[in-house]
């Protein structure tokens, strides 16, 4: 089965998620990753008392996660949950709590949010979910975290991954510069606090690996292809491009349109391709959002000149 190319909507926030999932699917998108946000796929006031969505309505977010869900299976459509969003918890915090820290409230307020969107994926069969680990403060010579600080994380980490497996649903780790886990490398250290069996996989987001200097991208994939479950493909800007003033931690704080960055396309289409990953492939181009469905539009077009993208879209 091959790879399911796919694309991001947190770069359309100026659309209605449910409406782009029509479009993306005639450029010849299979998969459609969306980003719940505030009044958006996401209850403005948090989380069922019971930690369930009840089955009656309850409100215009809840319509509306129907109606995406819907539209997707109408369109034969896979979706991918992205859990990292910004202000759902705090109105004052883009970055949601991490799941390092000592603090039990705020990593607890993460988790349930993460719980909350295992069950909503978990009513359409073979949506992944991913999420973050949280931004993690450290200095240029910061070792990272501390054994305690991972046999903590570790152990959250196992708790959801149970509570997704229970349920059916695939959950992935993004590693992210600024982040408790900021790195591919850092991830396969963290495996090593998991017991044997935990079922947590890896969103690798190649922006973030040529970001973290992980490179050659292909080498590092192979290696974790046993847990490699989803991989963000996101082109990340040349050095010496004017930076996005945006926090660290910020998810694609580095994108650029894809074709337009330092990421051969070919090679790491190809390298996925030859190592038989059948996972969703997700372009992501985040803040270009006024520039609407012309840069997944672009997207398409630079990726249909990599055959293994080519033959992904042909055999999905």
């Amino acid at each position: 089965m091959p790879m399911t190319p796919g694309y991001h909507t947190g770069g359309l926030l100026l659309h209605d998620p449910v409406s782009t999932i029509e479009p993306l699917v005639s450029m010849g998108y299979r998969c459609v990753a969306v980003r719940p946000r505030r009044g958006i796929l996401a209850w403005e006031n948090g989380l069922a008392a019971d930690g369930a969505l009840s089955s009656q309505a309850r409100g215009p977010e809840s319509d509306s996660w129907d109606r995406f869900l819907d539209e997707a299976r109408l369109h034969r459509c896979r979706v991918v949950i992205d859990t990292e969003s910004s202000f759902v918890l705090d109105r004052e915090k883009a970055a949601m709590p991490s799941l390092a820290d000592s603090n039990a409230d705020s990593s607890q307020a993460a988790l349930d949010w993460c719980e909350h969107w295992i069950r909503m994926a978990e009513r359409l069969p073979g949506t992944v979910l991913t999420l973050g680990s949280g931004v993690w403060p450290r200095d240029e010579f910061s070792p990272g975290l501390s054994e305690a600080d991972l046999e903590r994380l570790a152990s959250r980490l196992e708790s959801l991954a149970s509570f997704a497996q229970q349920r059916g649903v695939s959950i992935a780790l993004r590693p992210a510069t600024g982040h408790a886990i900021s790195s591919v490398a850092e991830f396969e250290r963290m495996c090593q606090w998991l017991p044997d069996g935990v079922d947590l996989g890896l969103a690798a987001d190649l922006g973030e690996m040529v970001s973290a200097g992980e490179m050659p991208l292909g080498a590092r994939l192979q290696r974790n292809a046993e847990r490699l479950k989803l991989v963000y493909l996101c082109d990340h800007r040349w050095p010496g491009q004017p930076p996005r003033d945006l926090p660290l931690g910020t998810v694609g704080r580095d994108d650029t349109p894809i074709g337009t960055g330092e990421l051969t396309l070919r090679r790491v289409t190809e390298t996925l391709g030859k190592m038989g990953f059948d996972g969703p492939l997700v372009a992501r181009v985040e803040g270009h959002c006024e520039q609407g469905l012309r840069i997944p539009r672009l997207g398409m077009q630079h990726l249909m000149q990599c055959r293994w993208w080519r033959q992904a879209c042909e055999q999905a």
